[in-house]
């Protein structure tokens, strides 16, 4: 009788695979996609954190990222400011093909005018829920204010955070936190005496589609994002689906603020402005360190993709605060501080650890990198600017170049990175008329222009950029009036 129950028990076997179906075969068979973690920090330079060897800040969570992955030394945002910035991160193309060139600030002109993220693109949460994904966002958004453009109009599932360039960051009023700020609101200019007003309307912290405001001004906002960060984590890992985690705190933008826990950490700056900046990304590093956590004591570390970039370089204009060594310049200027960025990537099993790569990378590469790890494709009705990255992590692509040039553009300044060449240029009576030509292997500061030297190389970059705009729409709407700072010893005039 035992070969009668074998047979019975074989074929309700049968019966119940066939009754689950090939493709619920392939699901339970397939390995599961992998969770994918976005953080990207804000107005946070390349001297700025300890991963690249320059030790003014102790940043060990942050770095922890490269360590236990690969560390890019030349990444470059699409912009050297926030906005513009982010809509290339977030759909792997320059922002001027949809004539994002300048900020959408600030907030009353955003909402107003109706400015933001095309609505023609795909954002990436969008193109990653057609794959399956469970999208959550932290933090600032900076791509529209008005109803079209909010975070769960754009793929979120889950979002909670503000929606323009800057907000506050406590009540100045509780004790302990120390401030200075910047009159930047996200788009730069001259320091101006500590401010003690709470978010206003069109910057309260808000969660869901419903727009639901957070009335949390008596906890430190970095903190509350980490939380809120690795509880998203804690919450979809694991799940029944893959997720994907755009974490974008904003420190370390202005305001400039910070509790006294953080404070304290840095008895040894004299300067106050720098003790509370230095504080600020010491804080944020903790933020790091709890979304880390999260996704390490998820126990899928190993299939979560993580990037760690910020979106622009420091904030250069605010006196004392940013470093010019190794790089001149911060945010608004085309000089290397500028754009050129921390970028990092953590992926157990798929990144060896310990690497740093010297190519030329974009954070437009995170779009067509996340959506090729989630096992989508690019869509063909567009071009990319992006490129998947991981081919050229492995030994199939290991001696090509992602990029052969990147070029920024904000009228009517515009530059381009190619190979070791940096071009920069200026045409217009408020901005000034120069042309800058830097050779980025001898010169990383951009010390000595040498366009003089070198008019076939100036000739030849000059080409590309027509080559190039030629593929680009005018700026969709006007920038604020441009600022004027010195930058590094060098007065510039830029736009916003």
């Amino acid at each position: 009788m035992q070969w009668r129950k074998t047979v019975v028990t074989a074929a309700i076997a049968a019966l119940a695979l066939a009754s689950i179906g090939p493709a619920s075969l392939r699901a339970a068979t397939e390995p599961r996609k992998p969770n994918i973690v976005v953080i990207l920090a804000d107005d946070l330079g390349y001297a700025d954190i300890s991963a690249y060897g320059i030790k003014r800040i102790n940043t060990p969570n942050i770095d922890s990222i490269g360590n236990q992955g690969i560390k890019f030394t030349d990444a470059y945002a699409t912009a050297p400011v926030c906005g513009p910035s982010r809509a290339g991160l977030n759909t792997g193309r320059y922002p001027q093909r949809t004539g994002f060139e300048y900020n959408n600030g600030p907030a009353r002109r955003d909402l107003d005018e109706g400015l933001g993220l095309a609505l023609g693109e795909i954002p990436l949460p969008q193109a990653l829920r057609g794959e399956g994904y469970h999208t959550g966002m932290v933090g600032k958004w900076h791509l529209g204010s008005a109803t079209p453009f909010y975070p769960t109009n754009r793929g979120y599932d889950e979002f909670v955070g503000f929606l323009t360039g800057q907000t506050e960051y406590i009540d100045p009023k509780v004790p302990g936190v120390h401030t200075f700020e910047a009159a930047e609101s996200s788009e730069g200019a001259v320091a101006v005496a500590a401010r003690a007003t709470l978010r206003g309307a069109l910057n309260e912290i808000m969660e869901g589609p419903n727009r639901r405001v957070v009335r949390n001004e008596q906890q430190y906002l970095t903190d509350y994002f980490g939380e809120r960060a690795s509880d998203y984590v804690k919450r979809n890992a694991p799940g029944d689906k893959p997720y994907f985690l755009y974490f974008a705190p904003n420190a370390a933008h202005a305001p400039f603020q910070v509790t006294q826990k953080y404070y304290d950490r840095f008895p040894q700056i004299k300067d106050e402005h720098l003790r509370i900046y230095a504080a600020m990304i010491s804080a944020l590093d903790d933020a790091v360190g709890q979304v880390l956590k999260a996704i390490d004591d998820s126990g899928e570390a190993n299939n979560t993709l993580v990037y760690f970039m910020t979106d622009n370089g420091c904030a250069a204009y605010v006196p004392g605060i940013c470093s010019c060594e190794p790089l001149r310049g911060g945010k608004l200027t085309h000089y290397e501080g500028g754009t050129r960025v921390p970028f990092m990537i953590r992926w157990p099993g798929k990144i060896r650890p310990g690497q740093v790569d010297r190519r030329i990378v974009s954070l437009l590469d995170v779009f067509p990198t996340s959506l090729a790890a989630a096992g989508g494709k690019l869509p063909t009705d567009r071009t990319y600017d992006g490129v998947d990255l991981m081919p050229f992590l492995s030994a199939r692509k290991k001696n090509d170049k992602p990029h052969d040039e990147l070029i920024w553009r904000r009228s009517p300044l515009v530059s381009i990175r190619k190979g070791d060449w940096k071009l920069w240029k200026s045409v217009g009576s408020e901005y000034g008329t120069y042309t800058l030509l830097f050779n980025l292997k001898t010169d990383l500061n951009e010390a000595h222009n040498v366009a003089a030297q070198n008019p076939k190389k100036v000739q030849e970059l000059e080409a590309d950029i027509a080559r190039w705009s030629r593929d680009m729409q005018d700026p969709k709407w006007p920038s604020r009036p441009a600022t004027t700072y010195n930058v590094c010893g060098t007065p510039f005039t830029v736009p916003i």
